[in-house]
């Protein structure tokens, strides 16, 4: 095991499209936050368009 799977948790199965996304959702929501904690409107509005992308995808993902 990794550092990186004892901070973050276990690797998700590259076969596993529905944990990738999440994970995915995670990151993004948490660089989201950070920008709009520091006032970058411009990053911040990059990362919700991103957000609402892996969204999307995830809908899809469901739907199948």
């Amino acid at each position: 095991m990794t550092l990186l799977e004892i901070v973050y948790g276990p690797r998700a199965d590259e076969k596993n499209l529905r944990t990738l996304l999440v994970r995915a959702l995670e990151a993004k929501v948490a660089l989201a936050r950070t920008c709009a904690l520091v006032g970058d409107r411009v990053n911040e509005a990059l990362y919700h368009r991103e957000i609402n992308h892996l969204l999307d995808l995830r809908e899809r993902e469901a739907a199948e």
